[in-house]
């Protein structure tokens, strides 16, 4: 590592940090070796940390003595700090960033690790974190807001996992393990009710198909929730508006509810031991979410943008009847649980589209594992999967009765994944796996667009089918050279070659001209854009291991997230293609142990080199036509190169009934050099880069008279905010928030059963998830958000069996 990244290092480290780090390197050894010796003459104690095990490097590995940052937590943790969905994990790692995305982005989640990932849902965009399920990766943002559904584990991995977990694990990597069957005759029932008439239901059962032999587990959620927005009709709420009610209300203009939940999934699992070398696991499953539209709540709007100025001049009804009511501040609602949006808009072409509020995805899949034992320690795995999913959902991107801009989006994809591993030593000395890996998905994306203000006076109305092919092909291998008892060396190579081919398809639909494929503007419709690239990834990484409890580690490492080419090109000069970005990263870390395994802190410092950073352009002459500087634009670019440096810390404390957790993280980013044809600034941040979090959780099991426990627990969350455009526009940037969680837990002694009281945003705080951007002057003229749930209160019951 050379003198200027240790000198950058140092200077991101606060004092408090920097402390912490040079205990644990300077004093560490003494400490640990006392408590080894007090642990070595006691016996087994309640105020042992709970041990984790991962499996980051391929092989069963304690979480202490993994040379990598993780955020590992377990069934018991999640259900302990009342987490339902993997967003919820990521709320306390630091630098992890897990949001729903919603609006137009749809049905799915925001990904970014350290600053890094994606936010687009759109197949032409690499996610920039890897999403894994048992080992099979999921390829998309759509849908990938998993339910934590029978888990043994989370594994949160930061900083670049390109060896290890392979392409677009740039930023890291999130691993999901589910609890294999073992034939015990085991099961439990999970019932909650709660405000909004909140539903949830989970059961499992695991049996014995053949004694010793043949195993089945299936596990299954059902889940629904009513809105928490409430969508108002605009003219019977205000009837001197010149704004006419819809047909057939309820009474107070309530035309529907907003941000419900309404998911049913099953997951089936068979595990056969054909002997002492061989196992094999199927699994199978399938989530049906038929959920309310997002929650979206309009927070700004310019009047003078091309958008506004089109909805104003089309507020007619019925359409083609100019009544010209403006497009202003008037349809932002004083309650921020309310919004004005319609899901209609009108056509230049003289028409009237309205789409039903949707927001509904069914998944599926099937993966099967099979792992033999060749002979003495030399193991071979294949992890073989086919997943589909199909997502629908509509957007009313401007909020209001005001019909600018109205969409339908349809993603389907099926991806077929292939990976090999052969795992082994050599003596003592070296531990090693070679493997190879292939993808093939085949994604479409039909909609329906209606975008009027796009080229004044013309119909920007249209329907697309886009199929987009990609293939992926891979050889790794990775090895852990024991050079002493106490000194390891970690390395790894990962060639990986991708080809991705999107070809775009516009037509005219029915109300124009009869439909076909003749759309305004022409010239691409029918034409494919094809990116194809390869890259060498590498890790290197060193160990020791000063005492059973203190480890410290050094390393850098690479990843890459794969280009591609604009998916939404206004007119035919901006279908431009775009590379991929890179990440080389360097990484100082330490984990350890104190007070006879009771207190753990593990602590990490990062440089990272972040190159060909991929961004979206909201505006774009470079791309337009000489006559037509001013249409809008979504096209990605590769803006810049960028470093990024920060510091992270989690502990935790376990003493008698108490626990306590923690997590700090902070990180800053630099441009170093920007594309001046972009409009970014040397002193912006990509978008949705965070440069502060931290939360603290605490619960403490008491024991009543009569030997049953009551554990309260509270978990408080501070998240800062960020920008959501390459540009750092103010309008765009979003707000931190503080949220308090609770949950109060009572077993009865010897029982099976519990029951819990548990609450989300205690403290009834309001804040936004996401907020779209698009009030720049040549696009639609509004800021809209989706705002977090408010407090919400449940009742549970758990029976196990």
């Amino acid at each position: 590592m050379s003198m200027s990244i240790q000198a950058t290092i140092r200077r991101i480290l606060q004092p408090g940090i920097a402390a912490s780090l040079a205990a644990l390197v300077c004093a560490g050894p003494a400490m640990a070796v006392e408590a080894a010796a007090t642990a070595s003459n006691a016996g087994p104690s309640d105020n042992t940390l709970t041990e984790i095990v991962v499996t980051a490097q391929f092989r069963a590995q304690k979480l202490q003595d993994t040379p990598v940052a993780i955020t590992a937590v377990n069934a018991e943790m999640m259900e302990e700090r009342g987490q339902t969905s993997l967003r919820d994990v990521g709320q306390q790692a630091p630098n992890v960033q897990l949001v729903e995305t919603g609006g137009a982005f749809g049905p799915g989640m925001t990904a970014s690790i350290r600053g890094i990932g994606q936010a687009d849902f759109d197949p032409a965009f690499s996610p920039g974190v890897g999403i894994y399920i048992d080992d099979v990766y999921y390829t998309s943002l759509t849908g990938s807001n998993f339910a934590l559904l029978d888990l043994d584990r989370v594994e949160i991995l930061r900083g670049p996992q390109g060896t290890l977990s392979g392409a677009n694990s740039e930023g890291g990597s999130i691993k999901l393990y589910s609890v294999k069957p073992q034939g015990n005759d085991s099961g439990y029932v999970d019932a909650k009710y709660g405000e909004r008439n909140l539903i949830d239901i989970q059961a499992m059962a695991d049996i014995s198909l053949i004694s010793n032999t043949l195993f089945a587990r299936i596990s299954g959620v059902s889940h629904q929730q009513d809105g928490y927005v409430t969508r108002v009709d605009y003219g019977c709420a205000f009837p001197t508006s010149g704004i006419p009610a819809s047909q057939g209300l309820g009474q107070g203009c309530v035309a529907g509810h907003e941000g419900g939940e309404d998911y049913h999934g099953v997951r089936l699992a068979l595990r056969w031991l054909a002997g002492e070398n061989f196992e094999a696991n199927l699994a199978a499953d399938v989530t049906i979410n038929n959920s309310q539209v997002a929650a979206t709540t309009l927070l700004y709007v310019n009047p003078t943008a091309t958008g506004s100025l089109f909805g104003a001049a089309n507020s007619g009804y019925p359409a083609g009847n100019k009544a010209g009511v403006a497009y202003d501040s008037r349809f932002i609602p004083a309650n921020p649980y309310v919004s004005y949006a319609s899901f209609c808009a009108n056509g230049l072409a003289k028409n009237t589209y309205c789409f039903a509020p949707m927001n509904d995805t069914k998944t599926d899949g099937v993966n099967l594992t099979l792992d033999w034992k060749l002979a003495g320690d030399l193991s071979l795995k294949s992890i073989t999967a086919y997943r589909q999913f199909n997502a629908q959902w509509t957007n009313d991107d401007d909020v209001s009765p005001i019909g600018s801009s109205l969409g339908y989006s349809q993603v389907e994809n099926h991806t077929f994944t292939q990976e090999f591993r052969l795992s082994g030593n050599v003596g003592s000395l070296i531990d090693y796996t070679v493997g190879a890996y292939a993808l093939d998905q085949v994604t479409t994306y039909p909609t329906q667009q209606v975008l009027d203000y796009v080229i004044p006076g013309l119909n920007f109305e249209f329907l697309g089918d886009d199929p987009i092919a990609e293939k992926d092909y891979a050889g790794f291998a990775n090895a852990t050279w024991h050079i002493t008892d106490k000194l390891d060396f970690n390395g790894g190579l990962r060639y990986t070659s991708q080809q991705k081919d999107y070809t775009y398809n516009r037509y005219n639909p029915t109300t124009i001209g009869g439909g076909g494929s003749i759309f305004f503007p022409p010239g691409f419709s029918g034409t494919t854009g094809k990116y194809s690239g390869s890259k060498v990834d590498y890790r290197a990484n060193l160990d020791y291991h000063w005492t059973e409890s203190l480890m410290t580690y050094v390393s850098v490492s690479t990843g890459f997230k794969g280009g591609g080419t604009n998916p939404r090109p206004f007119v035919a000069t901006q279908i431009v293609p775009f590379g991929m970005e890179t990440l080389t990263a360097y990484e100082l870390g330490a984990k350890s142990e104190w007070f006879d395994h009771s207190l753990r802190a593990n602590v990490s410092v990062f440089f990272d080199k972040y190159n060909q950073i991929q961004e979206t352009l909201l505006v774009c002459p470079q791309f337009n036509p000489p006559n037509a500087q001013n249409t809008p634009c979504a096209a990605p670019i590769n803006g810049g190169n960028a470093d990024i440096y920060g510091a992270e810390l989690e502990v935790a404390y376990h003493l008698g009934g108490l626990s306590l957790d923690g997590s700090y993280s902070h990180q800053q980013f630099q441009f170093k050099s920007v594309d001046a044809n972009t409009g970014i600034l040397i002193g912006n941040s990509v978008p949705g880069f965070q440069a502060s979090k931290w939360s603290v959780g605490a619960q403490y099991e008491q024991k009543l008279p009569n030997a049953a426990t009551l554990t309260p627990r509270l978990d408080y969350i501070y998240s800062a905010g960020y920008y959501t455009t390459a540009a750092n526009d103010p309008q765009g940037y979003l707000p931190g928030y503080h949220m308090l969680n609770g949950r109060l837990v009572y077993k009865p002694d010897g029982a099976k059963w519990e029951v819990a009281f548990a609450g989300t945003n205690l403290l009834d705080k309001l804040w936004y998830t996401q907020k779209f951007d698009l009030a720049q002057p040549t696009s639609e003229g509004q800021v809209y958000g989706i705002p977090a749930m408010p407090r919400t209160l449940w009742i549970e019951a758990k029976e196990k069996f």
